[in-house]
């Protein structure tokens, strides 16, 4: 009976460590696919490349030229965009419309150079985009998307990504120009308030508009709204048009919508079709857009 008990007591005495070993051993297997997946990430090519002794770039007036631009997916031979030509002085508000597919999210990612065009070139203040610096060129341009990316931290944080460096007087005035300071102080922990991940605790008119005040905050030349009043409602989308509005001032900048209301912003308004760029009846209070011949 004693070397009975002995025994359970062994026993009992290793319950929990073979326990937390295989806690251990499902949690390393989880955290091993995580890491793969990360190293696998950071082993991806770049699809733009930089040149040897790029260009540096410090603030760009925002003059924008599409020359004869055309760009495909992969080895598709099926162009997403054919044969474009735009140009766009600094401080004009351009307003892109078309049918999902059309080629409109293909004209900025070539903008920001997440692609090099297949044919063509773009160029920013009368240079090729290519002969610029990456970090610089990037850093020329404010990005609102339609499905904001916000993170899992504060809702200051989250402005401040724009620009860590900047003071918190400096954040809270860009989120009174995006309209968003009066929401924030009415929460119980203020701009110290936890957003969740992407953003999940916030409304879906209150995402966009701190993803505005981050735009401001950035203050950088060119802007680029994709989409940024289709998902709210129209006290919301009052809002965010008035504060567009004076985030557009003086910038060039390129509105992606299916609102009428947004292109009210605009200078002029361009409609894609199929990758090609067509001129589009304009509506009140715009001008047609200068669209060059594309050449077939």
């Amino acid at each position: 009976l004693g070397d009975l008990m002995l025994m359970m007591g062994y026993v009992t005495q290793l319950y929990d460590p073979l326990k937390t070993m295989g806690k251990n051993s499902a949690a390393l297997q989880y955290y091993l696919a995580h890491i793969e997946r990360a190293f696998a990430l950071l082993d991806e090519l770049p699809e733009v490349q930089e040149k040897t002794n790029p260009r540096s770039l410090v603030r760009a007036t925002g003059k924008i030229a599409f020359q004869n631009v055309s760009f495909s997916y992969g080895q598709s031979n099926r162009l997403a965009l054919s044969h474009v030509s735009l140009q766009l002085d600094p401080g004009m508000r351009v307003g892109i419309v078309g049918p999902t597919g059309a080629g409109k999210t293909t004209l900025v990612n070539l903008l920001t150079r997440f692609y090099d065009p297949t044919e063509g070139q773009i160029l920013l203040d009368g240079v090729d985009l290519r002969e610029y610096k990456l970090i610089d060129l990037r850093s020329q341009f404010a990005i609102v998307l339609q499905d904001p990316v916000l993170f899992s931290t504060s809702i200051a944080e989250n402005i401040a990504y724009a620009r860590p460096s900047a003071s918190e007087a400096e954040i809270v005035a860009a989120a009174k120009a995006a309209n968003v300071h009066d929401f924030v102080v009415r929460l119980p922990q203020g701009y110290a308030t936890m957003v969740g991940e992407r953003g999940l605790c916030l409304s879906g008119g209150e995402r966009p508009r701190i993803s505005l005040a981050r735009a401001f905050l950035k203050d950088a030349p060119v802007l680029i709204l994709d989409e940024l009043t289709s998902a709210v409602d129209v006290r919301t989308e009052a809002f965010i048009l008035e504060a567009t509005e004076r985030l557009a001032r003086g910038r060039t900048t390129f509105v992606i919508t299916h609102r009428l209301s947004a292109l009210k912003l605009c200078d002029v308004v361009v409609r894609i079709e199929d990758g090609r760029l067509v001129a589009l009846e304009p509506s009140a209070g715009t001008e047609m857009v200068p669209v060059m011949e594309s050449k077939q």
